[in-house]
């Protein structure tokens, strides 16, 4: 009877670990999580439009590295109602966005206690300013964070490789960790397995 309830514990702890790993949700990815904050620059941008001016021309400095964030841009800036006009006109209401850069790091690998994964620190980085030039001229800087847990598993699917921007220096695994997992769950298989066959003959 003791074994019988000894191989039952085992057999639940085994479904539960395979349950919160299907269930665990997903992280946004680092591009999801640029969007958010140029979709927060860009409201404020909005914010210091006068209300009167429906129709602006807009400049934009992306660079070549952050060109993905253009139509974003413009998207945000039409939804507000404002239009952008794309011709030399004095009593239009001129606005240059400027994107500096956009960085991901990643601090040090921690486990989440003896049996848990790996997960490490992600901080995300946007800087920038946008200036509005009428009879007078508004600067201002703009600089966003974004801090998160990840598992360490989940960095491919945050990163992007078709956007460099999006990938930050992964600190390496531990390298105990790649022998010490593969030996635990072989030995507790193994424990299964016998523990089944032993009751079965008595």
């Amino acid at each position: 009877m003791h074994k019988l309830k000894l191989l039952s514990f085992i057999s639940v702890m085994i479904l539960f670990l395979i349950v919160e790993n299907i269930s665990a949700q997903e992280p946004d990815t680092n591009l999801d999580i640029f969007y958010k904050m140029i979709d927060s620059s860009v409201t404020d941008l909005i914010s210091k439009i006068p209300k009167s001016r429906e129709s602006i021309k807009l400049d934009l400095n992306l660079g070549e590295n952050y060109t993905v964030f253009n139509n974003r841009i413009i998207a945000g800036i039409f939804s507000s109602g404002k239009k952008i006009l794309d011709e030399e006109n004095k009593e239009l209401l001129n606005i240059n966005y400027v994107l500096e850069k956009a960085n991901v790091n990643y601090g040090e690998i921690f486990r989440d206690g003896f049996w848990g994964d790996y997960y490490l620190p992600r901080n995300l980085s946007l800087k920038g300013s946008y200036a509005i030039r009428d009879s007078n001229t508004l600067f201002q800087n703009f600089d966003y964070n974004c801090s998160d847990t990840i598992r360490y598993s989940s960095i491919k699917d945050v990163e992007d490789e078709s956007f460099p921007f999006t990938k930050g220096k992964v600190p390496s695994e531990p390298f105990f960790s790649n022998l010490f997992e593969p030996i635990v769950a072989i030995g507790t298989a193994a424990l299964v397995v016998i523990l089944f066959f032993t009751i079965r003959s008595k």
